[in-house]
């Protein structure tokens, strides 16, 4: 198994020496350390960790920010990082897509489980993610073919069956998608202002 690669986002000096050293202790390869937010912005884009763990209160941006930020661009699992544990910080950690919260001062105990399910619950995200483009994608084909099976019955006089299986053997002739086929036949009745 590969090692999990871990970008560590804290302005206190003490806080990441002491997280990078327990986090190594337990096997994992601290990849850096943003000392701000729009630092860790920049490195988590540049290496492509595995897990960020982001101290909440960073200077020049929030922790939060830099955690929607990274989120927005490149997915990866975060694990908020505080001295705080109040309802409106939690809030914030929640609304920036956090996956984890610890509170400092962090028990090494705490960390190999916060980041295991902090990467279990990413790769469910993910994979759900992909399955709703999946289904989208899927939608929106059978719209487009549905379309086209409609332009072909009207103008060509064939019925659902038919159309569909015009459809079908234009794409299996073309070496394409149905929905492709589709999408020709939609554009070319858009031409033709019918």
């Amino acid at each position: 198994m590969a090692v999990i690669r871990i970008l560590i986002a804290e302005d206190n000096d003490l806080v990441s020496l002491t997280l990078e050293e327990q986090l190594k202790g337990l096997g994992y390869d601290v990849a850096g350390i943003a000392r701000s937010g729009t630092e860790a912005v920049s490195l988590a884009a540049r290496l492509r960790p595995d897990l960020i763990i982001m101290d909440i209160r960073m200077p020049e941006m929030e922790g939060t920010e830099a955690a929607a930020r990274i989120r927005d661009h490149a997915p990866v699992p975060i694990i908020m990082l505080t001295a705080y544990a109040d309802n409106e910080t939690i809030k914030k950690a929640e609304a920036a897509g956090a996956l984890g919260y610890l509170v400092k001062p962090i028990n090494e105990n705490e960390l190999t489980p916060a980041i295991r399910i902090a990467l279990a619950r990413f790769k469910e995200l993910q994979t759900l993610r992909s399955q709703v483009d999946e289904l989208a994608e899927s939608l929106e084909a059978r719209k487009l073919i549905e379309r086209a099976k409609g332009i072909l019955m009207q103008r060509l006089g064939l019925n659902e069956r038919d159309a569909y299986e015009r459809l079908r053997q234009r794409a299996r002739d073309k070496r394409t998608k149905m929905k492709d086929i589709a999408q020709a036949i939609i554009e070319a009745e858009e031409l033709l202002g019918a």
